[in-house]
């Protein structure tokens, strides 16, 4: 009986190996890696920066050089930005 229960409980533990799920960070890896198919070199590379840190590049702050952030993009400093 007790070899049984040996072997039973042997079974069960072989049946769902530890670390077989995937945690947080290796899962939004994954869905980086599927939205960021067919971009290469810098923006794959700033793509995955801001996909894996969590956020979006709508939320992010254009760097305006010459002008000023208007939503997604810069205007000149002498214009409105109507958003």
């Amino acid at each position: 009986m007790r070899k049984h229960i040996l072997v039973a409980a042997t079974l069960a533990a072989l049946s769902s190996p530890a670390g077989a799920e995937t945690n947080a960070q290796q899962q939004r890896m994954k869905d980086c890696n599927v939205q960021a198919t067919g971009m290469t070199g810098a923006a794959r590379k700033e793509f995955m920066s801001t996909c894996l840190g969590g956020t979006s590049a709508s939320t992010k702050k254009p760097h305006c050089v010459n002008g000023k952030p208007c939503g997604n993009s810069c205007i000149a400093n002498d214009k409105v930005c109507h958003q």
